[in-house]
């Protein structure tokens, strides 16, 4: 038997086991695939070319399987997808060792959607992949994330949330020689409001409270609730404390126009304590000195805010 009929038949025995385990996999509700790695003319790693796919996984990708077979990943699943997948095919045969991950894609309705992917190598270059759709559990995960790092009411990061980012921020601008600011703000009198016209306003106001706060600043800034009317600000890459004050400036005149919630008409004013710094001080230690000088504008007659500049003694 020459060499040409000795492939012939390895060819055929290998596509009949292939159809073997393509027979058990389709009654799988997970997707599974064998995908084969193509190689470039200096041996690294191109595209992977699909062998094998069982209806689970034909139909994660919207794709009859016979059309399937034979088509590269970024056919398959597309090019954003075939990246993350591409990734993992590739770890899985350098470390010769299984590898998994949560890989986001696009559903075929065009949603956003995960699929939790299993890789296990076998062979030179051949991958064994399973696919299941975690799409749901991976959209709670992210929405108890989002409210563990979020105020429900005003959808602004909350104390958790600043902290990380201040700590960043101080990081960032010791190591880059820049400067951030750090203010703590709150509405004066908003014991008054809920008192006089109850929770369902105090609510609105604080929600329309922080809009202003948001619009009055650039795209960077960093606006978080801390608890009841008190708010904090991170802003970052800043000119100099005549910067600082014009971004203050803009906020408070924000606060010149009456809230209106249910024909009830509401003129407030806020204080602030604002910290300029280059990083050099404990973030601790900065929000001490906003909550400071916030509390001395309140004493001072409320309706203003103060500034203080920390920096690195030289």
């Amino acid at each position: 038997m020459n060499s040409a009929a000795q492939q012939r038949m390895v060819a055929l025995a290998l596509q009949g086991q292939l159809d073997l385990i393509g027979e058990a996999l389709d009654a799988s509700e997970d997707g599974f695939a064998i995908w084969k790695a193509v190689r470039n003319s200096d041996a690294s790693l191109g595209e992977f070319s699909l062998l094998l796919m069982n209806k689970a996984g034909a139909e994660a990708a919207g794709q009859p399987q016979a059309m399937l077979i034979g088509q590269t990943l970024t056919d398959v699943v597309g090019v954003e997808t075939a990246k993350g997948l591409h990734a993992l095919f590739e770890k899985a045969l350098k470390q010769g060792h299984g590898a998994k991950e949560v890989v986001p894609v696009v559903l075929p309705n065009g949603q956003s959607g995960a699929f939790e992917n299993t890789v296990v190598p076998f062979g030179r270059d051949l991958v064994f992949a399973t696919y299941r759709d975690v799409s749901d559990e991976q959209r709670e995960h992210n929405r108890l994330v989002w409210l563990s790092e979020h105020d429900f009411l005003t959808g602004m990061p909350n104390r958790a949330k600043l902290q990380d980012a201040l700590a960043q921020a101080t990081d960032f601008a010791s190591a880059n020689s820049s400067l951030i600011a750090f203010v703590f703000i709150d509405i004066d009198h908003f014991k008054n409001v809920n008192d006089s016209h109850g929770h369902d306003v105090g609510d609105a106001l604080l929600v329309n409270f922080v809009k202003r706060i948001r619009h009055s600043l650039p795209e960077s800034a960093l606006v978080a609730r801390i608890a009841g009317d008190e708010f904090a600000i991170l802003l970052t890459d800043l000119k100099g404390e005549s910067h600082l004050r014009d971004l203050m400036d803009e906020v408070f005149r924000a606060m010149n126009r009456p809230f209106t919630r249910d024909q009830i008409e509401m003129a407030i004013t806020c204080s602030a304590g604002c910290v300029l710094t280059d990083g050099s001080e404990h973030p601790d230690e900065i929000m001490r000195i906003a909550d400071k000088l916030m509390y001395e504008a309140k004493f001072q007659g409320r309706n203003r805010f103060g500034i203080e500049s920390v920096m690195k003694v030289i």
